[in-house]
């Protein structure tokens, strides 16, 4: 939409807030500027201003926003570790789906804030099995480093160019002793199955002392 297309309704405050995040994560946070958010939606400036204020004031607005997402997670499940494996599922959907937003949360301090839900929903369970303490502390966050880690690197992935993640010819042993694993880590990563198969070796090490 240009600046010169202009709507016939009144913009809401919503519209706005709504718009600038498509804004972001369609892009990245420099794409968004107050006079390209008006032209998306077809209004004037002042309207935008009127609405939410400056730029800066709509970023923590946009925080404020990714900050009740991440509080809605809840867990589900019959047993404790189907519960854990839920919250871990819900917690790596939301960062991969909000990249752009999440760095501007962690620039504007707000890092902790946002990990909180999640390391409260998952003290919860660990303390439902008997982990409570330094030892449930360690617990979360290994687990918080494990769903962090797995977007990081799968975004990573993405970024660069297409390469296979092993080189089969610097293999010289291995590939005489056990070509199967050689050609097994020539295949292209599915970083699904790997948090998967993470979540499940970690939860059986966290929760070994419980059961």
């Amino acid at each position: 939409m240009t600046e010169a297309a202009r709507r016939d309704s009144p913009v809401t405050r919503d519209e706005v807030v709504d718009t600038a995040l498509q804004l972001i994560e369609d892009h990245d946070v420099t794409a968004l500027t107050m006079r390209r958010l008006a032209a998306e939606l077809g209004v004037a400036v002042t309207s935008i201003y009127w609405h939410v204020g400056n730029r800066d004031a709509l970023l923590d607005l946009l925080v404020e926003k990714l900050l009740a997402d991440m509080g809605e997670m809840r867990a589900s499940g019959r047993t404790p570790r189907a519960r854990i494996t839920a919250l871990l599922r819900q917690w790596r959907q939301r960062l991969w789906e909000r990249p752009h937003l999440i760095a501007v949360a962690h620039e504007r301090g707000q890092t902790a804030a946002m990990f909180q839900p999640l390391q409260a929903a998952l003290a919860g369970e660990l303390r439902a099995v008997g982990l409570t303490g330094r030892a449930a502390a360690e617990a979360i966050r290994v687990l918080q480093v494990h769903v962090v880690s797995s977007v990081v690197m799968a975004r990573a992935a993405g970024r660069g160019p297409e390469t296979n993640p092993t080189d089969p010819s610097v293999w010289v042993d291995a590939t005489e002793s056990d070509p199967v694993l050689v050609a097994a880590l020539a295949e292209p990563v599915d970083y699904d199955a790997v948090f998967e198969l993470g979540t499940d070796a970690l939860l059986s090490r966290l929760l070994a002392a419980t059961t």
